[in-house]
């Protein structure tokens, strides 16, 4: 089993050896990524990540926002796309953008079982956000790395 892959298991693990601390940590270190992301772009209004069965794990979200829901739209959303793309021979998906009248929401693969969700204000800079929130999926996913390998040292 890859644990960087598989988070909810990875967190599970943590809490059984009375890893409380570094299980909170882990979680500090995600939204500090995603505080890092929202504070360094003028377009982010907020970001979430979540696990690939709709659980949100770290966010940072303007009031109003249910984390819950949006987790679980935000993993059906990126799973459908990686099914609409994998049937259509496209390869592996890249980001999922939707445009609204108010602004704009991006998902994209965070590692290989977590997703992040953006959402920006309108006409946003479109190269730059997806930039920034490709290298903070990085991160996330090396986070997961460096706690995995905690866990098996």
């Amino acid at each position: 089993m890859d644990l960087a892959s598989d988070i909810s298991a990875l967190v599970k693990k943590i809490e059984a050896r009375d890893g409380s601390a570094i299980s909170e940590s882990f979680r500090t270190g995600l939204t500090a990524v995603l505080q890092e992301l929202v504070d360094g772009s003028e377009d982010l209004t907020g970001a979430l990540l979540n696990s690939a069965d709709g659980h949100a794990w770290a966010e940072v979200l303007p009031s109003g926002f249910d984390k819950r829901r949006f987790a679980a739209m935000s993993s059906a959303l990126l799973a459908l796309s990686d099914t609409t793309v994998r049937e259509a021979r496209k390869g592996q998906t890249t980001n999922v953008i939707l445009e609204g009248s108010e602004g704009n929401i991006y998902l994209m693969h965070a590692g290989s079982n977590m997703s992040l969700t953006v959402f920006t204000g309108v006409k946003p800079n479109l190269g730059m956000t997806l930039a920034q929130t490709r290298r903070a999926a990085e991160r996330v996913s090396s986070l997961a790395r460096e706690m995995a390998a905690q866990l098996a040292g």
